[in-house]
C-alpha cells in the first residue's frame, strides 16, 4: 500500500471512530454538577443513614395505614397513567432505535406500459414486466452515529420517565399518609369536642338549677347555652371535615367514595426524638425527580450531538433480490433472478436554515434542561431543611402547648369552684372553657404538625419507593 493511501485510510477511520464516540459537549461537560451539594444540613439532624430507607411500613407502624397505602400504590389513576407513561416511552425509543436497522419487505409488482410509435427501437410498443421478491426501502446507513445518539436520547427519556413513575410513587405514599394523618386529627379532635359539650351540657344544667333557685340571672342561662351551641358547631364542623377527607383518601386509593376504618389514634403513635437525614449528596440518588431532571439532560445532549452531525453527509441503500420476467408464468424460472444495490450519499449545501435553527433548538433546550435540574436540585434541598426546621420548632412549641393546656385544666376547676361557691361570675367559667377547648385543639394540631413533619422528610428523602422494583 502507498503511503499517501495508507494516510489516507488512517485518516478515514480515525473520522469514523470519532464519529461514534461519545460527545464532548462544552454545556454538557459543564453541567456535571450545576449545584454544589453542602456537606451537611443547616437544621439539626442526624447523618446516621436516612429516614428514606425505611419501608413505608415502617414509618409509623400502623396496619391500617401500610394496607391503604399498599391499595394506593396498586389502584391510584395518577399513578397507573404513570405507569402508561412509562410504557409510551419504550414503544418511542423503539421506534427510534429500528431506524439502525435496515427494512426488509416483501416486493411484488406487475407493469403494464404503452409508448407511441417513434419512442421505441423495438416494433412491440406495448411491454410488460412482472417482479418479485425482497425489498430493502431507503435504508440511512448510520456512518456518523447520528441515529444512534436519537436512539441514546430516546433511552435517557425512557429512564427518565421510569424516574418519573418512582416520582409520582413518593408523592402517592405521602400524600396517602398526610391524609391519614389528617383523619387521626379530626379524630382526636371530635373526642375533645365532644368532652366539652358533655362538659358544657352540665355546665347548663347547673347554671339552670342556680337560675329556677333564684341564685344567678337569665343573662348566666343565655350564656351557657351559647357555650353548649358552639362546641356542638364545632363538633359538626369536624365531622365534615373528616367526611371529605374520608372521600380525598378514597379517591387517592382508588376506590369510590366511603367510610374509612381507623383502629390506632393518634395519640398511640411516638414521634422520634431525632430525624435521620442521612448527608446532602445522597439526593441525587435517591430523589426521583433529580434523577429524572439529570436523564432529561443526558438526552438533550444526545439530541445536541445528532443535531450537529445532520450537517455531515448521510449515506443511504436500496436494493432488491428476487426475480424479473416479462412474462408472468416464467417469473420463478431460474435465468429470471434479478437484484439491485443503489448506494447513495447526500450531503446538505442548502436547507434555508433548517440545520442551523435545529441546532440551535437542540442546544436551547440543553440549556434549558440544565437550570432545571439545578432548580430541582435546590428544590429537593430547601425541602428537607424546610422539613428538619419545621419538625424541631414544632416540637418545642407542642412542649409548650402541653403545658397551657395543663394550666387550662387547672384553671377550669378553680374557676368552677369559685362559681358553685359565688365568688367568681359565669364570665370566668366561659373563659376558662373556651381557652381550654382552643389549647386542646392547638395541641392536637401541633402534634399532628410534627407527624406531617416526618412524613414531609420522608417524602423530601426520596422516600416510599424502592429501586428494586424498578
Amino acid at each position: 500500500m502507498k503511503p499517501s493511501t495508507r494516510l489516507t485510510a488512517g485518516a478515514v477511520a480515525a473520522l469514523l471512530c470519532s464519529a461514534c464516540a461519545t460527545p464532548s459537549n462544552d454545556v454538557a461537560a459543564a453541567s456535571a454538577k450545576p449545584v454544589q451539594m453542602p456537606a451537611s444540613w443547616n437544621a439539626p439532624a442526624s447523618s446516621a443513614g436516612s429516614l428514606a430507607e425505611r419501608p413505608f411500613g415502617a414509618l409509623f407502624q400502623d396496619a391500617d395505614l401500610e394496607a391503604l397505602i399498599k391499595e394506593a400504590l396498586s389502584n391510584n389513576r395518577d399513578l397507573r397513567i404513570a405507569a402508561q407513561r412509562v410504557e409510551l416511552a419504550r414503544a418511542q425509543y423503539g421506534l427510534q432505535r429500528s431506524a439502525l436497522l435496515p427494512n426488509l419487505g416483501a416486493d411484488a409488482s406487475a407493469t403494464r406500459s404503452q409508448a407511441p410509435s417513434g419512442l421505441s427501437a423495438t416494433e412491440n410498443l406495448t411491454s410488460s414486466s412482472y417482479r418479485l421478491g425482497l425489498a430493502v426501502p431507503a435504508w440511512e446507513i448510520d456512518l456518523w452515529c447520528r441515529i444512534a445518539s436519537l436512539s441514546d436520547a430516546a433511552l435517557s427519556n425512557v429512564n427518565a420517565s421510569v424516574a418519573l413513575r418512582h416520582f409520582v410513587e413518593v408523592g402517592l405514599v405521602s400524600q396517602v399518609a398526610a391524609g391519614w394523618l389528617s383523619l387521626l386529627e379530626f379524630d382526636q379532635s371530635l373526642l375533645i369536642a365532644e368532652r366539652t359539650r358533655v362538659s358544657r351540657v352540665e355546665s347548663l344544667r347547673i347554671v339552670t338549677l342556680r337560675f329556677n333557685a333564684g341564685v344567678v340571672s337569665k343573662v348566666d342561662v343565655t350564656q351557657a347555652e351559647t357555650s353548649l351551641a358552639q362546641a356542638q358547631a364545632a363538633y359538626a364542623q369536624l365531622q365534615q371535615k373528616r367526611g371529605l377527607q374520608e372521600n380525598a383518601l378514597s379517591q387517592l386509593a382508588g376506590r369510590n367514595p366511603g367510610s374509612l376504618r381507623v383502629s390506632k389514634p393518634l395519640e398511640r403513635h411516638e414521634l422520634p426524638a431525632a430525624l435521620p437525614a442521612g448527608i446532602p449528596s445522597d439526593l441525587l440518588t435517591r430523589r426521583p425527580d433529580v434523577r429524572a431532571a439529570e436523564l432529561s439532560l443526558a438526552a438533550t445532549q444526545s439530541n445536541v450531538d445528532a443535531a450537529r452531525k445532520a450537517f455531515l453527509p448521510s449515506i443511504s441503500l436500496t436494493g432488491f433480490l428476487g426475480f424479473i420476467s416479462p412474462q408472468l408464468s416464467q417469473l420463478v424460472d431460474g435465468d429470471r433472478t434479478a437484484y439491485t444495490v443503489s448506494p447513495a450519499i447526500t450531503l446538505p449545501l442548502f436547507t434555508g436554515g433548517r440545520l442551523s435553527s435545529n441546532l440551535q433548538a437542540a442546544e436551547a433546550q440543553q440549556r434549558i434542561a440544565l437550570e432545571d435540574y439545578a432548580r430541582t436540585t435546590q428544590g429537593a434541598l430547601r425541602e428537607v431543611e424546610d422539613a428538619l426546621v419545621r419538625f424541631q420548632r414544632l416540637r418545642e412549641q407542642q412542649a409548650a402547648m402541653q403545658t397551657i393546656v395543663k394550666a387550662s385544666q387547672e384553671r377550669l376547676r378553680l374557676v368552677d369552684l369559685r362559681y358553685v361557691n359565688g365568688i367568681s361570675s359565669y364570665f370566668e367559667v366561659l373563659d376558662s372553657q373556651r381557652q381550654l377547648f382552643d389549647a386542646e385543639l392547638q395541641l392536637t394540631q401541633l402534634t399532628s404538625g410534627a407527624y406531617a413533619a416526618v412524613i414531609e422528610l420522608y417524602r423530601a428523602l426520596g422516600g416510599g419507593w424502592s429501586a428494586l422494583g424498578s
